[in-house]
């Protein structure tokens, strides 16, 4: 039997995520502040966390970071119904498994879970389509663990998406880099993307492959920042960083 954390301090999503999880033979525990979340996590360990941004008495990303750190095995999946800056995502992208805004539907959400459990990581298809479609956040770890520092970088590269994104004219795209590391990519791009999708990287005197593990829309504006684990490790980071 699974253990789960709700916080939230509106009491129908409480009743209600804890009404679904607990027909799914879960033992749920729910709490409606920061400070009857951090003595639960204090008091148990939990396999799932599903934590609220806002909350009335403290952040609810620094329990997630605490939580993270006294317990990096419990999966952690982050509610908002507010945009979420950069700063914010950043912290998010450290730490959970799932990034979803409400208002939410929980059978969607249940599938994630049921996926988190059973297999570590999202099956791309048309679940998480269904999310990005209403404008979720969707955010994954494949197994929790980033292996690689990711650097800073500000350039420019050329890619091609497969299977081919219908809403442009031409295959080739050109996004921003913002960093790198050996396994992977964060890139800025005016072309949404969804996780599954399969990338092939071009530069001047690199070339690559990469498979979308995340995307996120970047406030209002035409653009979203995506996360992008290379197929074979990058050797050769350095050629960006000069």
């Amino acid at each position: 039997m699974k253990k789960i954390l709700i916080v939230d301090d509106e009491y129908l999503i409480r009743y209600s995520l804890s009404a679904t999880f607990k027909s799914a033979n879960a033992e749920v525990t729910t709490a409606a502040d920061g400070e009857s979340a951090l003595k639960a996590i204090n008091e148990n360990r939990f396999d799932l966390c599903i934590l609220d941004i806002h909350l009335p008495d403290m952040d609810g990303l620094e329990i997630m970071k605490k939580l993270g750190q006294a317990s990096p095995l419990t999966k952690i999946i982050i509610m908002t119904g507010s945009e979420v800056s950069e700063k914010m995502m950043h912290d998010i992208q450290e730490y959970a498994h799932l990034l979803i805004s409400k208002p939410f539907d929980l059978a969607r959400i249940k599938a994630f879970v049921d996926q988190i459990f059973t297999i570590g990581r999202p099956v791309y298809g048309d679940t998480c389509s269904a999310l990005n479609d209403m404008d979720s956040f969707v955010k994954w770890h494949a197994d929790g663990v980033r292996r690689h520092k990711r650097l800073p970088v500000a350039k420019k590269i050329g890619y091609s998406v497969f299977p081919f994104h219908t809403k442009k004219t031409t295959d080739f795209l050109i996004a921003d880099i913002l960093d790198i590391s050996e396994g992977g990519m964060c890139l800025r791009t005016d072309c949404r993307l969804d996780p599954g999708h399969i990338l092939k990287l071009n530069d001047a005197l690199v070339q690559c492959e990469g498979v979308v593990r995340w995307s996120a829309r970047l406030g209002t504006a035409e653009a979203h920042r995506v996360g992008v684990q290379f197929v074979n490790s990058m050797n050769n980071i350095n050629h960006f960083l000069q």
